[in-house]
């Protein structure tokens, strides 16, 4: 192998090796997840004909097979959210989907096809409940997909043959976290870009730091200072009443804004609370979130945005979170799902990506928010389930070399990202997902990040209120699925 190409491809398969999660989890019956230290990579990848590859026949083609997709369509502020393409036109992650395809097509002799349909979840329950092999896979959301899995409608995938979860192409965290009694009904491998478009991205004003004359964020991150209390320190310095009028409005410069729920989850998550149900140790969901270790964070995130002058009153969904006010230079943090970065092209200020931050630095790890992704669902009705993993996982493993590397082209190299130091911060974002179990989500992250947002802080009394609401949803969750998925 050319030496060239062969460093390039060790470079990429350490980098997917890197996003697949280090997440460590207490179940005893969660699947059995496992990821390969980037070390451990560079040894293996010398031959990347043994380990890092699939599992798959070789002599296998199922003539010209027509491999159904049905993708939900997905809102236009994502970075994509084709996953074909009719062919290569010059645009780095259009080619690399166009080439992952094609390279799966020609070994298996099948045609990728995607049937788009922004009701696709409705689409899939009705077709599925008619008996018909319609799709070989659906790609819904995680909303979608908690709901269609506890109506009995996916395959659990232990029962797929060729596909293996282990393998640094399939998102470790979210096996992890949305497993049930040991089951994955749905998962997030790298053939989607979708999970890296739902993450939440912290970023800053490269100029306004600068004038203020702040902390350099990086420097902050290497060592181990980027902490709750430093962010409101740099927000709050930076805050001021442009119009002086001696009130906060819209006219004024602040130092963070982001959609109420967005902003609320990402920091929430990054300081290392929940707002989501809890497994045991037998990987059955139950609620833990009324406990004075989430009590403390949610209070002093509601706290931080209490401070005159930190938190812009314009995070609404119209207006992105306030995007227009940070490409005009009057807000030092923003944050926002990464796939609406691409936004931020023409923003004439520096910007950069920082993890979101700790809640103190005895916190040893940082956290990010995965949002609500698109995932693979395998339909119960798929007729060949050997054909499904030989496809699914190929497409999985071709995204290694294509997808992944035109996805951070896109975002760092000049086109979204202006330094290279966001580099290594996108890394830590994307090696530190949780995702949330979407039983009660109402109760423990809508109305939650909504009373963080609106500073009310009587977390106590709320969860007194609603844990019985919470527990019948837990409760009508496990029946469903021990009804529907036996």
């Amino acid at each position: 192998m050319n030496k060239k190409i062969k460093a390039a491809l060790l470079a990429v398969l350490i980098f997917a090796v890197m996003l697949a999660g280090c997440g460590k989890s207490e179940s005893s019956n969660t699947p059995n997840v496992t990821t390969v230290s980037p070390d451990a990579a560079a040894d293996n990848a010398a031959d990347t004909t043994t380990e890092l590859r699939p599992d798959l026949p070789q002599d296998v083609k199922f003539d010209g097979y027509e491999f159904k997709f049905l993708n939900g369509n997905q809102a236009d502020w994502m970075v994509t959210y084709a996953i074909s393409a009719e062919e290569e036109n010059g645009e780095a992650l259009n080619d690399a989907i166009y080439r992952r395809n094609l390279a799966t097509s020609e070994q298996f002799g099948v045609s990728i096809v995607e049937i788009s349909n922004s009701g696709a979840a409705s689409t899939a329950s009705k077709s599925i409940a008619a008996g018909e092999d319609a799709y070989d896979c659906v790609l819904i959301t995680t909303f979608d997909a908690f709901t269609s899995t506890t109506k009995g409608e996916a395959t659990i995938y232990g029962n797929i043959p060729y596909i293996d979860l282990t393998k640094p192409w399939w998102v470790q965290n979210s096996i992890r976290d949305t497993s049930i009694n040991g089951n994955v009904y749905y998962a997030i491998s790298l053939f989607d870009t979708t999970h890296y478009d739902e993450v939440r991205g912290l970023m800053f004003n490269k100029t306004l730091r600068e004038n203020y004359e702040l902390d350099n964020p990086y420097q902050l991150v290497e060592d181990n200072k980027w902490v709750l209390d430093k962010m409101k320190e740099m927000g709050t310095a930076v805050a001021l009443d442009l119009d002086g009028d001696g009130t906060w409005g819209n006219d004024d410069q602040y130092g963070y804004t982001s959609w109420s729920r967005v902003g609320s989850e990402a920091l929430v998550y990054g300081v290392g609370a929940k707002l989501s149900v809890t497994k045991d140790s037998d990987d059955m969901p139950y609620f833990d979130l009324a406990n004075t270790f989430n009590y403390d964070r949610y209070q002093a995130i509601t706290d931080l945005y209490a401070t005159p002058g930190f938190l812009a009153p314009y995070g609404t969904a119209g207006n992105h979170g306030g995007l227009d006010q940070f490409i005009a230079g009057k807000v030092l943090f923003y944050n926002e799902a990464v796939g609406n970065t691409h936004s931020l092209r023409d923003m004439d200020a520096d910007f950069g990506f920082i993890p979101s931050p700790k809640y103190t630095e005895e916190q040893e790890e940082y956290y990010h928010f995965g949002g609500t992704p698109y995932v693979m669902l395998i339909p119960v009705t798929a007729s060949d389930l050997e054909r499904t993993g030989i496809i699914i996982e190929s497409l999985s493993f071709e995204s290694v070399s294509t997808v992944v590397p035109a996805y951070y082209d896109i975002m760092l190299n000049g086109k979204i990202a202006r330094d290279t130091e966001s580099g290594p911060m996108l890394d830590i974002i994307f090696n530190t997902l949780s995702y949330p179990y979407q039983i009660a989500f109402d109760y423990c992250d809508t109305k939650i990040t909504d009373m963080i947002w609106k500073n009310k802080s009587d977390f106590a009394s709320y969860f007194a209120k609603y844990e019985s609401n919470i527990q019948k949803n837990i409760d009508k969750a496990i029946e469903a699925y021990e009804a529907g998925n036996q």
